[in-house]
């Protein structure tokens, strides 16, 4: 069985990074953050539309991923923060993403915490929201009663930690 483990939290806590290091230690793939190069490619400030079009190819890229075969799949994305993004400015959660993300439920949520510098960039907005934020990812999580490790620590400890509660993890799913 392959096991979806995906990397979540708010904005500048080194999900991408992690997910890429962990890739590599497991000798797997990784679904990279498509809400990136999604916004990246607008002309224009992103809207409702344009976030659940970002879930629904989150949905059809861990979709394709799925298919290799591998015993891991990383996931840079998570339908959860689609959901916490939407209700952040207002919008409304479509039915079917609340039906997705109980369906889906990832086998491992790896929730990365704030304990790492911000770094600012064009895309990131929410440098004083990152202890709300955190604390809605962790409602959410518990809410659905999803498996998840909270990944503390800078740099190669961060790494080590996600490391660490992932053969935690794998060693209980055998």
């Amino acid at each position: 069985m392959i096991q979806l483990i995906s990397i979540t939290g708010t904005e500048s806590t080194g999900k991408t990074e992690l997910a890429g290091e962990l890739a590599t230690h497991y000798k797997t793939v990784f679904v990279p953050d498509y809400s990136r190069q999604y916004v990246a490619k607008l002309e224009r400030k992103y809207n409702h539309s344009d976030v659940v079009a970002i879930a629904k190819e989150i949905i059809e890229e861990e979709r394709k991923k799925l298919q290799y075969g591998h015993r891991i799949l990383f996931s840079d994305n998570d339908l959860i923060n689609i959901k916490i993004w939407l209700r952040y400015y207002k919008w409304h959660v479509p039915d079917w993403l609340e039906a997705e993300i109980v369906k889906r439920k990832n086998n491992l949520h790896l929730l990365c915490d704030i304990d790492i510098a911000w770094i600012p960039d064009e895309q990131r907005k929410n440098k004083d929201d990152r202890e709300l934020l955190f604390k809605r990812f962790k409602e959410e999580l518990d809410s659905i009663g999803a498996s998840y490790k909270i990944i503390s620590g800078k740099n190669s400890k961060r790494v080590e930690n996600a490391i660490e509660a992932i053969d935690g993890f794998l060693a209980l799913a055998k």
